[in-house]
C-alpha cells in the first residue's frame, strides 16, 4: 500500500473498483487513504502513458448532459432542487474573486481546456496564456491567448522564466500522478504578491462518504490524488505557498436529475448495489458544515514570505 506524502506513513485501504467509464475492463484500482492527512491517492505506480490510456476519446462529453437546460424533471426533482438551492451558498468562480493591483494583470490557466477561463479573464482585461496537454483543446484555447502544450508537472520550456499574476489550476491536481512537483511548479508560475487559484474535488463531502466510488467526483482512474481542505492546505504549506482564502462551493448540482442520472449510471457499470439516496442526501447536508456540504473546494495561495 501507498505511503502518505505529506507525512510519510503508510495508507490504509479504503475502497477498491473498477473504471466506471470502461466498464469492460476487469483492472482494479484501490484507495489509499491516510486519515491523518484526510488524504487519498490510488495505489500503484503509473506511468504518463498508462494514466493517458484511462481518458476515453468522449471523456470531456460523457457527462456533458447541461443541468441547467435539460428541463427541471418532474415536481419531485422540481422541489428537491429548490430545497437544495435555498441551503446554497457556493461561491463560483469569477476573476473579480482574484485581486489585483495592476491595470492588466496576466493569468496562466494550467489545464486550461478550450479556454472557457481564459476567456473569461480576458473579458476582464487580462493577458492570458494556457497550458494543456490535449492540441485539440489548445487549438481552440489559442483563439484566446497565448497556448503551450504541458502539464503541471511537465511545465512547458516556454515559460521557465514566466511569472504571473495569477495561476490557475481547475480540476486539474487530482489528475496528476506527483502532486508535490505539480504544485511546486505552479508555485514556480507565481509572481512574487500573485496568487495561485487551485479547486479540486472536495473528497470530505457526505456524498464522498456515502457513495465512494460511486460519487460523481470520484472518476476513478482519472482522478489519482484525493484532497480535502486540511491535505490541501498541508500540500500548498510544503510547496511553500501560504493559504489565503478558502471557498467551498458545488451543492445544488448534486441534486440535479441529469447529475443524478449520471451518477446511477456510474454505479451501475462498476457493479456498485443500492445507490440513490437524494433525499438522504439533502437531509444530511442541507444545514451541514461547508466541508461536509459542497462537493469542490477552492483555495487561493501566494508565496509563504508575501505580505
Amino acid at each position: 500500500m501507498a505511503r502518505c506524502f505529506l507525512c510519510g506513513t503508510q495508507m490504509t485501504p479504503r475502497f477498491e473498483t473498477r473504471d466506471h467509464a470502461r466498464p469492460h475492463e476487469s483492472t482494479t484500482y484501490s484507495l489509499a487513504w491516510c486519515s491523518d492527512c484526510a488524504y487519498g491517492t490510488l495505489a500503484g505506480a503509473f506511468t504518463p502513458n498508462e494514466v493517458a490510456s484511462f481518458y476515453p476519446a468522449d471523456y470531456y462529453t460523457h457527462a456533458a448532459e447541461d443541468a441547467a437546460a435539460e428541463g427541471a424533471g418532474n415536481w419531485i426533482d422540481r422541489l428537491r432542487v429548490h430545497l437544495a438551492w435555498r441551503t446554497d451558498k457556493s461561491i463560483n468562480f469569477v476573476p473579480g474573486e482574484v485581486p489585483r493591483s495592476k491595470m492588466v494583470p496576466t493569468l496562466c490557466d494550467v489545464g486550461c481546456g478550450s479556454g472557457l477561463a481564459m476567456s473569461e479573464f480576458k473579458r476582464a482585461g487580462y493577458e492570458v496564456a494556457g497550458i494543456d496537454p490535449d492540441a485539440a483543446a489548445l487549438a481552440l484555447a489559442a483563439k484566446v491567448g497565448e497556448v503551450f502544450e504541458g502539464t503541471a508537472e511537465a511545465l512547458p520550456e516556454a515559460l521557465a522564466e514566466r511569472r504571473f499574476d495569477a495561476v490557475v489550476l481547475s480540476h486539474s491536481l487530482e489528475h496528476c500522478i506527483d502532486p508535490a512537483r505539480a504544485l511546486g511548479n505552479v508555485k514556480r508560475l507565481v509572481a512574487r504578491g500573485g496568487t495561485a487559484i487551485i479547486e479540486v474535488p472536495n473528497n470530505a463531502a457526505v456524498g464522498f462518504e456515502m457513495y465512494g466510488p460511486g460519487w460523481f467526483f470520484a472518476d476513478i482512474p482519472r482522478h489519482l490524488q484525493f484532497f480535502t481542505e486540511r491535505s490541501l492546505r498541508k500540500s500548498l504549506g510544503q510547496a511553500g505557498m501560504r493559504v489565503t482564502r478558502v471557498i467551498y462551493t458545488g451543492y445544488t448540482r448534486q441534486f440535479m436529475p441529469a447529475w443524478l442520472r449520471n451518477e446511477s449510471r456510474i454505479r451501475h457499470d462498476i457493479g456498485m448495489k443500492g445507490g440513490g439516496g437524494a433525499w438522504r442526501l439533502l437531509a444530511r447536508t442541507a444545514f451541514a458544515r461547508a466541508e461536509e456540504k459542497y462537493d469542490s473546494i477552492r483555495v487561493h495561495a501566494t508565496h509563504e514570505d508575501s505580505e
